[in-house]
């Protein structure tokens, strides 16, 4: 009797804490914030400070109180958010269907956006780390020229080069051309230098510079070597930031980057956007609109370690 009250209590202790464990893990999931007014969202950026998107109108909004609420009057095609920390905000930075650039700035009333002179077809943001540029905003005009902004003088000043894509963070530029040859500013000669292998998205994180290539190869920069090394799996989106790397498949199957086994494990959910703050979290936008927050507690799930199929070796990359 004693022995089987035994294995009775050993069954329900392993049934508890399978159950517990599930809990656990259904936490670590992407969970929805809502919108006021119900409105549809096309876009998303996480900041250091603050969360922003843009409804299908080009309205923005900003994440308050556990809701997006809206912030400014004016229609936008596209907006940055980085550069906050512990001792400045992020800055707000967008553009207009046009091409029209405004910047962002709180008041009493509200947020206020305006304009500055110029053009351009591409804009990114963040952190800088001197004088003339305690924050990094740089774009990319119609014709692939490339520009950064000084807050010295309040003007965006042309760097010699043409890029198509441009990505931001940690202090570093990267950019892509319209070959997809890979490109990093150095900041003694103020030139961008190329980079061997060949990208279509590059993104910047703390831990390191990340892309994909034409077949979805996922690529991480090994300072080392100078050089991108191909690592498991296949991704049609990627991006990062302080919040980690992450990624999505072309069916919105949510993905990140697990240090330490050095591969990317899947993530309840579906997605179809996806932006990673340096300290504003990790969000998405489905396939309805609708925005999505990662939340996470206690261990991870079992689906948690599953990692992205293995592939064969991108042949575009010499090792």
């Amino acid at each position: 009797m004693k022995t089987q009250n035994g294995k009775l209590l050993l069954v329900m202790l392993v049934v508890v804490v399978w159950v517990s464990g599930l809990q656990l893990g259904s936490a670590q999931t992407f969970q929805n914030v809502p919108v006021n007014g119900g409105a549809s969202l096309t876009q998303l950026s996480a900041g250091g400070t603050s969360i922003w998107a843009l409804d299908t109108a080009g309205q923005p909004y900003i994440y308050q109180a556990g809701g997006f609420v809206a912030a400014g009057n004016l229609s936008l095609a596209q907006i940055a958010v980085a550069g906050g920390n512990s001792v400045q905000v992020d800055e707000v930075w967008g553009l207009d269907s046009s091409g029209q650039i405004y910047v962002g700035s709180p008041s009493d009333s509200g947020w206020q956006f305006f304009q500055v002179p110029g053009l351009l077809a591409q804009i990114a943001v963040g952190a800088g780390y001197s004088k003339c540029y305690p924050y990094e905003v740089w774009g990319i005009s119609a014709s692939n020229q490339i520009y950064r902004f000084n807050h010295c003088n309040q003007q965006f000043e042309q760097i010699p080069g043409l890029l198509t894509r441009l990505t931001v963070g940690g202090g570093a530029i990267w950019g892509i051309d319209s070959s997809n040859h890979i490109f990093r500013f150095d900041s003694p000669s103020q030139t961008f230098k190329q980079v061997p292998g060949r990208l279509i998205q590059v993104t910047v994180g703390v831990d390191g510079v990340w892309g994909i290539n034409s077949s979805g190869y996922v690529y991480q920069f090994d300072p080392a070597t100078q050089r991108f090394v191909q690592l498991p799996g296949v991704l049609s989106r990627i991006a990062a930031g302080g919040n980690g790397v992450w990624g999505l498949t072309a069916r919105g199957a949510i993905y990140r980057f697990d240090p330490s086994a050095q591969r990317f494990v899947s993530v309840p959910g579906v997605l179809a956007q996806i932006a990673v703050g340096y300290g504003g979290g990790v969000w998405g936008i489905n396939a309805s609109r609708q925005a999505y927050a990662f939340h996470s507690t206690g261990t991870a799930h079992p689906q948690d370690r599953k990692g992205l199929p293995e592939w064969p070796p991108d042949p575009c990359i010499r090792q």
